[in-house]
């Protein structure tokens, strides 16, 4: 037995033993409200973690044991294949899995989940997929006190039905099983992390009755930014505040943009975390924005029980994210096509290389450079070579660029006039019809912007060659 398994046995042992089962989950689709459909449709770009939140939601599903919740995510025609174990064979159509997930949870009476690394996830066009090792941490129902694992490498098969992904082939594969040791530290982590991530599906599913008792009846909420700011003192003003916040949001969803940070001292703990909230305005359905949150929650355990004592709740960043919004990816590309070339004006190799694409092309018109360039190592040698011909460079837009957006392009075209010096006395200027085309990669929820990479550039020296300043 490895060491990761002992260390999770503790923690999960006295969490199950004296808080029974709790669930949680990584990432939850909001389904409460029928207006989500339209914000998923309108978000296609984050295609991959939709599919990754449907697949932590059916895990969280098991975990908690819910067959009506579990077979709500299948197509009638599903197939669940078992590997190992008792139940090991092919089952098809939802009576015969529900029927089989009944006997499954008829085995434990608590469930924990874990994903040792993370999901891999693999999309085309209204098709998923999803592997990934979990590592289930169960009781069994006939020996409470025994704490046991199964390891089971995990492949789920989505379809897009609707507007929304559901299962149509399972693999649970049990590569491995036995009975755990504790370790109470890491049990103690595991516990506050699992009811951090409780708390943060809650908010995401909207439900005031489920987050009210997880506060501690002194509890504080600190709401900075956004016009519900201010610090709430109580579990009643705490609730009114959150009734407050799901009144201006159809639909929400969360993701930890990195593992959320956790500390156990005696009875407190604390969770610090990056999250990033999808929203849907209840305002306007054909919107989808983004709430950047820097999270602080603070425990204290009480009666065997983590309470929240102090909650901070920090935006640090919001907009929007609509496809529909096609004026903000304008203003994107702008601002992304001017920081480019003061990159290449500051001569900063490392800052003009990152808005390329590995297989970007640049085709380089007229003067000693004359050429073109695939991939990313020969960009960066041109760029160096030219930055290594002049000890300072500035340049300036003749006329405002133009921008068009078509699908997933964007082309900007300009002319460009850089001013560069050669040496202490000598100054010339390049006159340049410059053209980026930017592809868009999908909606980046690190930055809360859709991830614009060039894939294309025209560098074209007008007269084919410098001139001097004295000219202009």
């Amino acid at each position: 037995m490895d060491t990761l398994k002992v260390a999770l046995g503790v923690a999960i042992a006295l969490v199950i033993v004296f808080a029974g089962a709790f669930g949680y989950s990584y990432y939850q689709n909001s389904k409460t409200s029928s207006a989500y459909s339209t914000a998923q449709a309108n978000a296609q770009d984050y295609k991959p973690n939709a599919v990754l939140g449907d697949a932590f939601e059916h895990w969280n599903n098991i975990a908690i044991e819910n067959t009506t919740l579990v077979s709500s995510q299948y197509l009638s025609n599903a197939t669940l294949q078992w590997i190992g174990g008792p139940l090991s064979g092919t089952y098809t159509g939802l009576s015969a899995i529900d029927s089989t997930w009944n006997k499954f949870f008829g085995l434990w009476s608590a469930v924990w989940l874990y994903t040792s690394n993370p999901p891999v996830v693999t999309t085309s066009g209204d098709t998923a997929q999803v592997t990934a090792p979990v590592q289930f941490i169960v009781t069994p129902f006939n020996v409470n006190n025994t704490v046991e694992y199964i390891n089971v490498s995990y492949t789920l098969d989505f379809m897009k039905s609707g507007g929304q992904f559901y299962i149509t082939h399972e693999v649970w594969h049990i590569t491995g099983a036995g009975i755990l040791a504790s370790v109470p530290s890491a049990v103690l982590t595991q516990e506050v992390e699992a009811q951090a991530m409780e708390h943060w599906d809650y908010i995401a599913i909207e439900n005031t009755s489920l987050l009210q008792p997880e506060y501690a009846s002194n509890a504080t909420l600190d709401w900075i930014g956004g016009p519900l700011t201010g610090t709430y003192s109580g579990v009643s003003s705490i609730i009114g505040t959150w009734g407050k916040f799901f009144g201006l949001w159809s639909a929400v969803w969360f993701y930890t943009v990195t593992p959320p940070s956790v500390s156990v001292i005696g009875k407190t703990a604390t969770v610090t975390s990056m999250n990033q909230f999808i929203v849907t305005p209840t305002s306007a359905n054909n919107t989808v924005e983004y709430l950047n949150i820097s999270y602080t929650l603070n425990y204290y355990k009480e009666m065997g029980q983590y309470k929240i004592v102090g909650e901070t709740w920090h935006i640090v960043g919001t907009g929007y994210i609509s496809t529909n919004e096609n004026q903000d990816m304008y203003n994107q590309v702008l601002a992304l096509a001017f920081s480019h070339w003061n990159n290449i004006a500051i001569e900063n190799l490392t800052s003009v290389m990152e808005q390329y694409n590995d297989s970007a092309t640049l085709y380089w018109v007229n003067s000693t450079l004359n050429g073109t360039y695939q991939g990313y190592s020969n960009i960066s040698a041109v760029w160096n070579k030219f930055f290594k011909a002049w000890i300072a460079v500035w340049f300036y837009a003749e006329e405002p660029p133009t921008v068009a957006m078509k699908g997933d392009m964007a082309y900007v075209n300009a002319t460009v006039q850089f001013v560069v010096q050669k040496n202490a006395t000598t100054f010339d200027y390049i006159n340049v019809s410059y053209q980026i085309v930017y592809q868009n990669m999908g909606f980046n929820v690190k930055t809360g912007q859709f991830q614009f990479e060039i894939v294309s550039e025209v560098f074209n020296v007008l007269g084919g060659a410098p001139g001097p300043l004295n000219k202009v």
